[in-house]
């Protein structure tokens, strides 16, 4: 008996020492990435600065992480670009920073400090992961020869633009399935266009050989056809891929038409001077910026000059040019935009694709800075006085109350009614909360106006904060309407003291007590107003017409100063008044025995209604995160 134990224990005692040996033989699991980012971006510096170093240092030589600077050179924006083609990333993941591991896509200072950890030690339990598969990287090991794939297989082209929501609902509705579906029997490449010269004309060759003219994105090549546009490709892909497979597959299209290279030049060709408009906080500013970079390299030639739109200088600039090119009144001091000579892109239309037909353009002739030799400020600034004076005390009020109708302060606003009532605060207490955020909001408008809190708008963690408020007032408006759905089927059954969007009655005795202390109260009211400073600076980029950048630019006339603080007075009092209106009728919801007899009556009416509005605003704050 002895003797068996103690072989047991020598039989254990060998397996572990072979296995220590062979495990000391292995090297290291290493779990390599890789994370582009650019010069200029705050949220980049944040994940560079405070979130790699403590990785890097707690795994030593078992984590690589390879910075690519999209601000050092064309080779590294093009090896983006592939990367992102490979990953099939969409269009609305096209930001910096953008940290690539194993399979996975991290984007974003939020993205990337939060998930980044736990995907390292899952990949270094796997045995570690290399860099992307895609030309350019570091390679450690050699390459896996790919196993056939059974059957015949179709490859196909979905070429995108990232600025295109069509293109992000074909991805997602109808390439998604289809590859889900058909496995790997079917190849899909996807080119984005945005801001990729190779990209842009590849796909103008595509469509001259299937004989489609320039039309809708996103455009899919598969064998011999061509499809433009979310509808023609809904329709028609599914049987043209079935078609194919059933005659034996089709490779990925070649482009017999022989390249067109897009027009570029050299530092010797005639400049041309770009004007380009920009202000702090746009989003859509800062995607025009890694384009026109992309497009100072393929034009030496190419002279950008950048403009603030929200400095007098450069807001006369903008509203002279504007007027050059023939924009639209309505359309001109607004960014981004972009002027080359007699022409003009502005807003929704600059992007890529027009940006780089607008520069090809004036490849053989130039264009010179037409502002340096014609523009007469004094004359713009005449031309703009005019229109300030135009605008009449009506248009003032109607052009504020356009732009109070803004769907994240109400949404914002309705959160904090909604957590009051929910509560069982009423009267006054709702009062209260609704004026400090409304006058958070007015005073923000105001102070900004003057330009008392112009640094506000270049605060460089306004991005994330924006996305936190807008995310977390989208789920609350989600769960509301999902509850407000659930009160009116209860309330048509009869059945109100079923309802879910109220508190049991313990709980609100014990709110009740809590209220009367009041100490609660007196820490919600501040933060109500902070939350309306803060909307209210995120929104600031998003005003679209003319006429509060005119009267900020007139506010710096002396002589008109008076009358233009009247008309930036008035402007922010309508602004405000939507969510005047929404707070006062809360107060009276529950204050009023009137109004609550009438709502108790229409109880089932008033909960459909009220999902409705709760499904709207959610739509429209998830579609401005996305």
């Amino acid at each position: 008996m002895k003797k068996s134990i103690c072989f047991l224990i020598l039989s254990l005692l060998l397996t572990n020492a072979l296995a220590f040996t062979a495990a000391a033989d292995d090297p290291d699991p290493v779990v390599r990435a890789v994370l582009f980012w650019s010069e200029n971006c705050s949220h980049c510096h944040h994940v560079i600065e405070n979130t790699l170093p403590p990785l890097l240092e707690k795994h030593g030589e078992q984590l690589e992480v390879l910075s690519v600077s999209l601000s050092d050179s064309m080779a590294n924006y093009e090896l983006w670009l592939a990367t992102k083609e490979a990953f099939g990333i969409p269009p609305d993941q096209g930001g910096v920073p953008m940290l690539f591991i194993g399979e996975y896509v991290l984007v974003g200072s939020r993205d990337i400090p939060d998930r980044l950890p736990g995907l390292i030690e899952r990949y270094l339990e796997a045995g570690g992961v290399g860099y992307p598969d895609v030309p350019g990287y570091p390679t450690e090991e050699p390459a896996v020869e790919p196993t056939a794939t059974p059957g015949p297989t179709v490859s196909l082209y979905f070429f995108s633009d990232r600025l295109c929501e069509e293109c992000t609902v074909v991805e997602r509705e109808v390439l998604e399935p289809l590859q889900e579906q058909y496995g790997p029997q079917l190849i899909v490449e996807r080119r984005d266009v945005e801001g990729s010269a190779e990209n842009y004309n590849l796909l103008r060759n595509l469509e001259q050989q299937a004989g489609l003219t320039r039309g809708e994105m996103p455009v899919v090549f598969i064998g011999e056809n061509g499809l433009s546009g979310e509808e023609s490709i809904r329709a028609q892909l599914p049987g043209l891929i079935e078609q194919y497979l059933a005659t034996g597959g089709a490779p990925l299209p070649e482009a017999s038409v022989q390249a067109q290279p897009t027009p570029g030049g050299d530092a010797s060709q005639p400049e041309i001077h770009l004007a380009y408009f920009y202000q702090p906080g746009c989003r859509e500013c800062d995607r025009v910026e890694l384009d026109l970079n992309y497009l100072k390299h393929q034009y030496p030639q190419l002279v950008i000059h950048e403009f603030n739109v929200r400095e007098q200088e450069g807001a006369a600039l903008c509203d002279w040019l504007g007027e050059h090119a023939g924009v639209p009144e309505k359309k001109r001091m607004v960014a981004p935009a972009a002027f080359v000579g007699d022409d003009a892109l502005v807003d929704e239309e600059l992007h890529a694709r027009n940006l780089q037909d607008l520069v090809a353009r004036y490849v053989d002739t130039g264009a010179e800075a037409i502002w340096e030799q014609d523009l007469s400020l004094g004359q713009t600034i005449t031309a703009i006085i005019e229109r300030f004076k135009s605008f009449g005390l009506l248009t003032v009020l109607g052009a504020g109350l356009i732009d109070g109708l803004n769907p994240c302060a109400f949404a914002t606003l309705v959160f904090f009614i909604s957590y009051l009532t929910f509560t069982g605060r009423k009267g006054n207490e709702v009062l209260l909360s609704g004026l400090a955020f409304t006058l958070g909001v007015f005073l923000t408008y105001l102070g900004v106006g003057i330009g008392f809190l112009k640094f506000l708008a270049t605060l460089p963690f306004l991005d994330a904060i924006s996305r936190w408020i807008y995310g977390a007032t989208a789920l609350l408006c989600i769960v509301l309407a999902i509850g407000s759905i659930y009160d009116w089927w209860q309330a048509r059954r009869g059945k109100a003291d079923d309802m879910r969007l109220k508190l049991p009655t313990k709980l609100r005795k014990r709110i009740n007590k809590a209220i009367r202390e009041r100490a609660s109260m007196r820490a919600f009211i501040p933060m109500t107003f902070l939350t309306g400073v803060v909307v209210s600076v995120i929104e600031l980029a998003c005003t679209g017409q003319v006429y509060l950048p005119t009267i900020v630019f007139v506010l710096g006339i002396p002589e008109l100063q008076a009358q233009a603080f009247l008309y930036l007075l008035l402007y922010n009092l309508m602004f405000i008044l939507p969510l005047v209106l929404v707070f006062v009728m809360a107060y009276y919801g529950t204050t009023s025995e009137e109004l609550g007899l009438f709502v108790h009556r229409q109880m089932a009416s008033i909960k459909l209604v009220t999902a409705g509005l709760f499904i709207l605003l959610a739509s429209w704050l998830i579609a401005t995160i996305i």
